[in-house]
């Protein structure tokens, strides 16, 4: 059985006591490889960016505050990478 994708967009912004680049950030979230959410930069400062995307539907999508709380902790989990997320899931 195929598994449905569901596209979503999202806004990072750097928090103000992280003390790498956000270019680098940025950098290793879109060119690493993650199965659960592969992304691409749609536009980008030294401080925020936007970002697109797709992940399997799960309860995780079920909201944009639970997509964007899941992407945040898996952030932090595979690259110890903490971001302020927005996530807006595209219906």
């Amino acid at each position: 059985m195929p598994t449905s994708f569901i596209p979503f967009t999202m806004c990072a912004t750097i928090r103000d006591n992280d003390g790498r680049s956000f270019r680098t950030e940025i950098e290793r979230l879109t060119s690493s490889h993650r199965s659960w959410a592969p992304l691409d930069v749609v536009k980008s400062t030294n401080t925020k960016a936007l970002l697109r995307g797709a992940i399997p539907q799960s309860v995780h999508t079920t909201t944009d505050a639970g997509l964007a709380r899941y992407l945040q902790d898996r952030l932090v989990a595979d690259k110890d990478m903490h971001l302020d997320l927005v996530v807006t899931i595209q219906r």
